[in-house]
């Protein structure tokens, strides 16, 4: 609806009848033969500013999942929920230092994304892949992870055992090359994930953290657009005061961070209220499984997307996952 259709409404308001009622009067005396056309335009308006008015107090003031309204109802069902249990493998983050970490990030065997973006020669966006994430580790795998492509992180800077309002927390901020990730990082491109569930309109609402990694910890936000990522995994809580608000995904990193993230070069990590501690990147992050078998599973899951070029650089991101993962599958079990 354009603008000046969405104003015609009030052009029929109880006092613009009145006038042209008045208006059909003066006709009247001026010239009676006027008269019933000049009312048929009354009648008309009466009636449209009478639906119009009907209308407007049946409708909610703001449906679920719009404007302000969060929350589906306690009795809300999600028809596609996987099975239990929740949050599920593959939609696991968590914080340890540089070398062990997990961050979502666009699925490269979605098929949503596959159909609509990479099949067509495209990269989707941060926000695009909204809903259809796969989280992406550095060192230890969460459960049902996909080893990060090396490369594809170009600093990090974690701030470990924090604490806001009496609330702890574990924080990351860094940046990508999105080219590696088969991510477009131009535009109007930022996002969120989260541990928001289905009946508060959650997109990832069966992902969240894993707590062999972060015992204790069971909500995270992530932000990234525009090259560059942070993310806070914390105890419980997604509202304002908590470290892990997730009311300001349009706001961006800074607001989330409280203006603590980092974006410069290098990987450091902060432990409480000590000094930044520089560490040296794996080249190769180790994979630890639990098993060869895990390791093959996993090298197996993980094919090139159909549709997707693995001969540039960008295009050979789902292919690297699998030779990454192959490459390492002997050399660290536990």
């Amino acid at each position: 609806m354009s603008a000046n259709s969405s104003a015609s409404p009030s052009a029929f308001s109880p006092t613009s009848v009145t006038g042209m009622a008045t208006t059909v009067i003066q006709t009247a005396q001026e010239s009676p033969t006027s008269l019933i056309a000049s009312s048929l335009v009354v009648t008309a308006s009466i009636d449209l500013a009478t639906v119009t008015s009907s209308s407007s107090a049946s409708t909610p003031s703001s449906s679920p999942c719009h404007g302000d309204n969060w929350d589906r109802g306690v009795n809300a069902l999600d028809p596609d929920a996987p099975p239990k249990p929740w949050p599920v493998a593959g939609q696991l983050v968590y914080i340890q230092d540089p070398n062990n970490y997990c961050i979502n990030l666009p699925d490269p065997k979605d098929s949503y994304l596959i159909e609509n973006w990479w099949s067509k020669g495209v990269n989707p966006t941060f926000v695009q892949a909204e809903g259809h994430v796969r989280s992406h580790c550095v060192g230890t795998l969460a459960p049902g992870a996909l080893p990060m492509p090396p490369g594809a992180v170009k600093s990090l800077h974690i701030r470990k055992n924090q604490s806001l309002n009496g609330k702890a927390y574990h924080q990351l901020s860094g940046s990508l090359d999105c080219q590696i990730l088969n991510m477009t990082c131009t535009g109007d491109n930022g996002g969120q994930y989260d541990s928001v569930p289905y009946r508060n309109c959650g997109k990832e609402p069966y992902s969240g953290v894993d707590t062999t990694q972060n015992p204790g910890f069971a909500d995270y936000v992530e932000i990234g657009g525009d090259g560059i990522v942070c993310m806070r995994a914390c105890v419980s809580g997604q509202v304002d005061g908590d470290p892990c608000s997730a009311k300001g995904d349009t706001k961006g990193c800074g607001v989330l961070t409280q203006g603590t993230d980092d974006y410069g070069d290098g990987f450091t990590m902060i432990d409480g209220s000590g000094s930044p501690v520089s560490f040296s990147i794996n080249t190769v992050s180790p994979i630890k499984t639990s098993s060869i078998a895990t390791a093959t599973a996993l090298a197996t899951s993980v094919a090139s997307p159909s549709g997707m070029n693995t001969t540039s650089k960008s295009g050979a991101y789902a292919n690297a996952v699998s030779v990454f993962a192959a490459s390492v599958m002997f050399a660290w079990t536990v």
